[in-house]
Parts: C-alpha cells; sequence; structure tokens
C-alpha cells in the first residue's frame, strides 16, 4: 500500500510501498502527483531504476526535456542525464559541479520546468546534499518593503547572464548556444496553475531586472531576498543514498547542490526533468 508521510513543515514528503521500476496504478501516480503539488517535494528509498525504467516514469509527468547541452546523456535515452565526477578513459561520465546555487529548472525559457526528477546511484557518505527552498513560505513571509518591489512585477531571465561565471570549468557557450536562449520574462511572483498558492520566483544568479530596477539595485534586492532563505523553516536539505529517487515541483521551490570531496568519494546521478507551462501571476 503506498503510504505518504510527511516530513517538515507540509514542504517534504516521504512516498514507500511503491516499486516505480514497474507499471504503476493510474491511481497510485493520481496518489504521487497529488503529494507533489501538495508539498513540493517529495521522494522515495531503495528504488532500482535503470535510465529505461527512469525514462517511464519520468513519461508519467508528461514529456520529457532533453537538455540544452546534450552531452553526458544515454544514445538511447537522451533525455536522462547523468551528474557525475567519475571519470572513463580520462573524461568525466557525467555533467560536473553544476547548480552549485539557488535555482529552478528552465526558468530562463517561457515554459519552465514542471518537475525533476534526481535518481541516486552512487552517493558520497559525507557532502554532495541538495538544499530545497520552500518559495511559498517565503512569499507568505516576506517583508512589506520587499513585497511591495515584486508583487505584480516582471523579471528577466537570462540563462546567459554569468553563465562563465557559474560554470567556469565548462567550455563556453558557442554563438548558436547563446542564441538559442533568449532572455524572457516571467512574474516575480507567480500563481500555481494547480493550488494557486503564490511563490516567489527570483533567484539571483539568473535574474538581470525586476520592474523598473537596474541592473545593480535588483541584484542588491536579490541579495536580500535570498539572505532571507537562511531559515530553517524555509529549507530542506537531502542527504542522498543510493536508490533514494527526490521530485520536486520548479513552480514553488528552489534548489542547490552542496560541495563535497570529489578526490575522495564518487557521485553518479540521473537526472529527467518535465516542461510545464509559462508562468503567471493571479492577484
Amino acid at each position: 500500500m503506498t503510504t505518504i508521510t510527511p516530513i517538515q513543515n507540509d514542504f517534504i514528503a516521504q512516498i514507500n510501498g511503491v516499486d516505480l521500476a514497474g507499471p504503476i496504478e493510474e491511481k497510485t501516480f493520481a496518489k504521487i502527483q497529488t503529494a507533489l503539488h501538495e508539498f513540493g517535494v517529495i521522494y522515495f528509498q531503495k528504488q532500482k531504476l535503470t535510465p529505461s525504467a527512469l525514462s517511464s516514469f519520468t513519461k508519467l509527468w508528461g514529456k520529457p526535456d532533453v537538455h540544452h547541452l546534450a552531452e553526458h546523456t544515454f544514445p538511447e535515452y537522451p533525455e536522462v542525464r547523468v551528474l557525475s565526477n567519475v571519470k572513463k578513459d580520462g573524461k568525466l561520465v557525467g555533467a560536473f559541479r553544476g547548480g552549485s546555487f539557488w535555482h529552478s529548472d528552465l526558468s530562463y525559457l517561457k515554459k519552465t520546468g514542471y518537475v525533476t526528477l534526481l535518481y541516486g546511484i552512487e552517493c558520497p557518505s559525507k557532502g554532495g546534499d541538495t538544499l530545497f527552498a520552500d518559495m511559498r513560505r517565503l512569499y507568505e513571509n516576506l517583508p512589506t518593503n520587499i513585497r511591495v518591489q515584486i508583487e505584480g512585477k516582471m523579471a528577466v531571465h537570462d540563462r546567459n547572464y554569468r553563465y562563465s561565471a557559474l560554470y567556469p570549468e565548462r567550455p563556453p557557450l558557442t554563438k548558436s548556444q547563446l542564441a538559442s536562449v533568449p532572455p524572457v520574462e516571467h512574474p516575480a511572483v507567480i500563481t500555481h496553475p494547480v493550488t494557486e498558492k503564490k511563490s516567489v520566483f527570483l533567484y539571483k544568479e539568473i535574474i538581470r531586472t525586476i520592474g523598473e530596477l537596474d541592473q545593480e539595485t535588483t541584484w542588491s534586492l536579490m541579495e536580500e531576498i535570498e539572505g532571507l532563505l537562511d531559515n530553517d523553516d524555509f529549507i530542506y536539505r537531502h542527504k542522498w543514498n543510493p536508490g533514494d529517487l527526490v521530485i520536486w515541483d520548479n513552480r514553488c521551490t528552489l534548489h542547490s547542490a552542496t560541495p563535497y570531496d570529489s578526490e575522495k568519494f564518487r557521485r553518479v546521478l540521473y537526472r529527467t526533468q518535465v516542461s510545464g507551462e509559462m508562468p503567471a501571476y493571479v492577484a
């Protein structure tokens, strides 16, 4: 029997009693999906997922995305991306040192991320955790002076804004890669299309401007907003074990990788994601 156990502030839920590698009944998946919308982050333990099984489960959520940087994927399953520090024949088998800052997947596209699924294969015994921030709770607790600066305003999301600073070890983006993802505008506060709850939809590493604010003022405001996340009421830290599958709703959460000793520990994870709709704000 599928059971759902709240873990932290109605933000995290652990789901037991379901084998995600096998056929999943429609009513079971509906229960899982409802839990994700309600909590924002859900996780399963002791799963045994091949790239094929992860791909099949991801397709229940919608059409899987193929990452715009199509390296480190499986030829048969290009939607399954490998994250790893492991090398084979001198080359990394997966993307390394990505996402070590607060972000929401695919926010730089017109149709932003809906769900992301991350599955642990090999996990460090120390470090390499993933942090999650509840942006609904942050919205509910915003100081008035910040709320009036962002609510009802549009923010410019630009993937290329700080790409080289965030990923100094990666090759520079080509002209075609730069042109393929132009800046887009999204509401700074968005309304969840299912729950109708509002969330702050901002993070400093990709936001160029908010409303009429210039770039420098926007950066200062973003630092102030992200400073509010230094609060255990808003944050969940997932400590990985092999067989963990974590799923999050990008429309109401941010997440960030944390460091680990990559010389001492091996780390291998599989990642898939599904896009949603254009974010909207309903007053």
